[in-house]
């Protein structure tokens, strides 16, 4: 039987292709990925499932857990369900640091941004923007005007 003829991966073939306007390049020294824009795929997420909180949505607990050397994470553990709130998956960890200790900086926007970042991982899950997760759309092939298929 062919990937496309398995009914287990009908919902991923549906939403495994990414719209392009809403992918960016991304760089962090010598690492570099693509990034999707996280209201974009809850957007897709509304479009299979229903709207949130109906269709759909999501779970989570944060913690702040002081490290040694004076910084404070923020961790979100992210639960996600869809169709009926009794078909719940995850956690999917998010984290993100909330206070650096030698800059004397608090990101205000962490617990959000470490939500964010679990939300996407739990998303991912279902084979939401599968081709970015899988790495096709790094690269020459994505800023490849003839890349219109993974």
């Amino acid at each position: 039987m062919s990937e496309k003829q398995n009914v287990n991966l009908a919902l991923w073939n549906r939403v495994a292709k990414s719209d392009k306007e809403f992918l960016k390049p991304v760089s962090f020294g010598s690492r570099k990925f693509t990034a999707i824009d996280p209201q974009y795929q809850v957007r897709e997420v509304t479009k299979e499932f229903g709207v949130i909180g109906h269709g759909w949505g999501w779970d989570n607990t944060t913690e702040f857990i002081q490290i040694s050397n004076g910084d404070c994470a923020v961790v979100a553990h992210v639960y996600i369900w869809t169709k009926d709130k009794a078909n719940r998956y995850g956690a999917f960890t998010g984290c993100r640091t909330f206070y650096n200790a030698k800059k004397e900086r608090t990101n205000e926007d962490a617990p959000k941004m470490a939500i964010t970042d679990g939300l996407t991982k739990a998303i991912s899950h279902l084979g939401f923007n599968a081709d970015v997760f899988l790495g096709k759309m790094d690269g020459n092939k994505y800023t490849a005007d003839t890349n219109t298929d993974f």
